[in-house]
């Protein structure tokens, strides 16, 4: 009976050291055993959602859009537009024989914008899917109601004058010398919603280019008076002014000295400009980027919608990452020269 009871002590001897060893009995890892892989969290780059670029320093997402109503002075004009060429998105609209800008800041702000004009009834079209904040500077009764029913936070200037950020230029004629202070404004504890807005374009992923024909140069046609040259160095199509016809054409400089230069350029043709609702629907267009243009069509299902752009295959363009200048015409086609 001794030996038996011997061999079951041992037995349960090296049982209880195996099962210690087991359960890590010191600091040390079991030798061989492989250490557990480490892991790691990739946060994507914050997106400014009206470019498709990167928004560096996070503030497109703490603000919402801010709409300025600019007068369009071309190159022989003066005062120039200030703030103009900073702008993510700018619409350009016919109004009695020439034409104005809707331009849409949210992730950069200049030092002010201007001169502020008068809104018109295409307005609250463009502004109806984003809302944000829209300044404007007088219009006839029936256009100011317009624009006041749409979701945007309407402010003419006397507005400006209370949210601190209103600044008329001495050394400017009336009208020309009204400005807003986007910094101020945005500031201001009177603003309703500082939500980003959705973005109003879909863009090419990084890598892909932009198909369509080869570009060089594309006029714009009937009131605008503006062409647009590709510069592959730049990346950008240089808006120059035509000055009715008269003269080498001259770059489309504003109050800073930088030329207007937006990477993607649309040209939409609607049925007229005295109703918003002229903005819903489909018709054709013309699509520029990478010194390349599409022919297609523009649809837009109600106010609230964004415009889709798509091509002869149904599907949705996509344009570069980047600033947009969409030209809103009545008429005619651009020229396009490759």
């Amino acid at each position: 009976m001794r030996p038996t009871r011997t061999v079951s002590l041992l037995a349960a001897f090296l049982a209880a050291l195996a099962i210690a060893g087991a359960c890590g009995g010191g600091d040390g890892d079991e030798p061989g055993a492989e250490p557990e892989p480490a892991t790691t969290t990739t946060t994507e780059p914050a997106v400014a959602p009206l470019t498709g670029l990167v928004d560096e320093g996070g503030a497109a997402a703490t603000r919402g859009p801010l709409s300025v109503k600019i007068d369009n002075a071309n190159a022989r004009r003066r005062p120039p537009q200030a703030g103009l060429e900073a702008a993510d998105v700018v619409y350009e609209e016919p109004v009695e024989g020439a034409t104005r800008f809707l331009a849409v800041f949210h992730s950069t702000l200049p030092a002010r914008i201007g001169p502020v004009r008068s809104t018109r009834f295409v307005d609250p079209g463009i502004v109806w899917p984003f809302g944000g904040l829209y300044v404007y500077s007088g219009g006839t009764a029936d256009k100011v109601a317009a624009i006041e029913a749409s979701p945007a936070q309407t402010l003419d200037e006397t507005a400006l004058v209370a949210a601190g950020a209103r600044e008329r230029d001495p050394g400017l004629p009336a009208p020309h010398n009204l400005f807003v202070l986007p910094e101020a404004l945005l500031a201001w504890e009177g603003v309703e919603d500082r939500s980003p807005p959705e973005p109003l374009f879909r863009y090419l992923d990084e890598g892909a280019t932009f198909g369509g024909d080869p570009a060089s140069l594309v006029v714009v046609p009937t009131l605008s008076r503006a062409q647009y040259r590709w510069d592959a160095a730049a990346g950008a199509w240089m808006r120059e002014a035509l000055n009715g016809g008269s003269g080498a054409p001259v770059p489309h400089l504003t109050e800073s000295g930088a030329q207007v230069a937006p990477q993607n350029v649309i040209v939409q043709r609607i049925a007229g400009v005295d109703d918003a609702s002229v903005l819903v629907g489909e018709g054709p267009a013309w699509v520029c980027s990478q010194g390349r243009c599409t022919a297609g069509l523009w649809r837009r299902a109600a106010l609230e919608a964004r415009t889709e752009w798509v091509g002869a295959d149904g599907a949705e363009i996509r344009l570069a990452p980047g600033r947009t200048w969409v030209h809103l015409v009545t008429s005619g086609e651009p020229t396009i020269t490759p």
